[in-house]
């Protein structure tokens, strides 16, 4: 069985000088800390140098402090508290209590890995883009439509489209001054890798929302969030995802609702007002 990237640090431990000790001792003290921050972020609370991190990942075998930030989110996310299954005996309210558990271990881990930067600039992409579009295909097309229908709220210019070809068609209408929200439980799928390639080719920014740290889908995105999920025999992961992806959608409306204030709020009551006429009592 291979070692855990905080067991290799306790392994390679005494042969490392005293600014890699020093980081040792943050990263084990503080691994899902160290697992979301950025690399300036770590620099400054371990008190070593940007230089020193880079040493370090590439004696742990990582060519980058990133790789090994990921690769540390990661095992997070394997070694998390696993979610109990349910089983035959169980009574309908132990089922409820039992995937009410899991969710809230779910978001609660996802949170814990989002950091201050990554949603700042997140924000600041939303609120001064041109445009905004979301893609995703299959369970994750039902994570784009929902960031769709709730920023539409927002006095911004949203786009979305659910059918593949059209999705690939509009980011060709893409540029630099608009954002791409991109979504994918794995991070591998072809057809999303190729909706970010176009994206990516008319230098349009793209945040991407994915459970996997390695995937190749995350080379694409100028901001990555990670959504923890776990896999049981009566949860799967690719469901659990939903749940914590879902939860970053509301934390990416309520910045845009906070920064926009009045106007975001006059936005609202538009829409509301429109939608009111339709159910008259």
């Amino acid at each position: 069985m291979d070692l855990s990237i905080i067991e290799r640090i306790k392994a390679c431990y005494p042969r490392l000088g005293a600014s890699s000790r020093q980081l040792a001792d943050y990263i084990i003290n503080n691994s899902t800390n160290a697992a979301s921050k950025t690399i300036t972020e770590v620099s400054r609370e371990s008190g070593v140098s940007t230089a020193t991190l880079s040493r370090f990942a590439r004696t742990l075998g990582y060519e980058t402090f990133s790789q090994l930030r990921w690769a540390l989110s990661s095992e997070i996310n394997s070694q998390a508290k696993s979610v109990e299954d349910i089983s035959a005996e169980d009574s309908p309210k132990t089922v409820a209590k039992k995937t009410l558990t899991a969710n809230i271990a779910t978001l609660t881990e996802t949170f814990a890995l989002i950091n201050e930067h990554d949603l700042e600039q997140a924000k600041e992409y939303i609120v001064h883009s041109r445009k905004i579009a979301f893609y995703g295909l299959g369970g994750s097309n039902i994570v784009a439509l929902d960031a769709y229908h709730k920023l539409m709220r927002m006095p911004l210019n949203v786009i979305y489209n659910i059918e593949y070809h059209m999705a690939l068609m509009q980011t060709t209408s893409m540029g630099p001054k608009d954002c791409a929200i991109v979504i994918s439980h794995t991070g591998n799928d072809t057809d999303t890798l190729d909706l970010a390639k176009s994206l990516q080719n008319n230098k349009v920014p793209i945040i991407v929302v994915t459970s996997f740290a390695n995937s190749p889908l995350t080379e694409y995105g100028d901001v990555v969030f990670y959504s923890i999920s776990k896999d049981s025999k009566t949860h799967f992961e690719a469901l659990e995802s939903l749940t914590s992806q879902l939860a970053i959608n509301d934390c990416l409306y309520a910045m845009a609702a906070q920064y926009f204030g009045k106007l975001g709020d006059e936005n609202r009551d538009r829409i509301r007002k429109v939608i009111s006429m339709k159910h008259q009592v």
